[in-house]
């Protein structure tokens, strides 16, 4: 099996693009040590939060975030090896970026309720989020720039060429916005953070998504990859 698994390696180099993920996932945790809760953090506000309730309803798509990113990874990953490719890129370069900017710009916000007004199943989901993520490291979205960038992968997929992939395009559409205005009625970011997250998506598109990276990840990594 071992042997069978490392042979797929090998013939799809596309795959270890996949190892930045706990290479992030150690630098979010590191920076979230580094910028605490207690720190003396820039704050991120507009007064346009105040107009904004908390709707504990919204922590739905706030979560369907995470399955987003993983299932349009995946079918990527064992579909289309070139726009798996410019998809890990395009997250290398986006939350690498983030990262070096919360560590040199401290930030965070200071809009979540002090406590829930309902005890639900929908209040105890979002306080295991505050339990596990502070309310620090919020400019620019990472929730923002991943939903983007999903979007961008789906309409970069050849196999998702073609009328018939209109409504999973639309609906990657809806569902990214739908996560973007999770982030401020569930008090984890600030309208302002939305803005940087947008932002940051223009200079990613364009370093990812011009011709000549594609020819070069098209022809790195032109072989799709199949089912090991």
């Amino acid at each position: 099996m071992m042997k069978r698994f490392w042979n797929w390696l090998k013939e799809n180099k596309h795959a270890w693009l996949a190892l930045y993920l706990p290479v992030y996932l150690i630098g979010f945790f590191w920076v979230e040590s580094y910028v605490p809760a207690d720190s003396n953090y820039w704050v991120s506000y507009t007064p346009l939060d105040d107009l904004i309730p908390f709707v504990e309803y919204f922590v739905i798509p706030y979560y369907l975030w995470y399955p987003f990113m993983v299932v349009t990874g995946l079918y990527l990953l064992f579909r289309d090896a070139p726009a798996f490719s410019r998809y890990m890129l395009a997250i290398a370069f986006g939350f690498t970026a983030s990262i070096i900017f919360f560590a040199l710009f401290p930030n965070g916000q200071n809009l979540r309720p002090a406590t829930f007004e309902r005890d639900n199943i929908f209040t105890r989901m979002m306080a295991l989020i505050y339990a596990a993520d502070t309310n620090t490291n919020v400019l620019p979205s990472i929730h923002v720039i991943g939903s983007a960038l999903v979007v961008f992968a789906l309409f970069d997929a050849k196999p998702l060429k073609g009328r018939r992939f209109v409504w999973l395009k639309v609906g990657s559409i809806l569902l990214a916005i739908l996560i973007t205005l999770a982030t401020v009625f569930v008090k984890q970011h600030s309208v302002l953070d939305i803005y940087a997250g947008l932002a940051a998506c223009v200079p990613i598109y364009f370093l990812i998504y011009n011709k000549k990276m594609r020819a070069w990840t098209d022809k790195t990594f032109r072989k799709t990859a199949t089912a090991a």
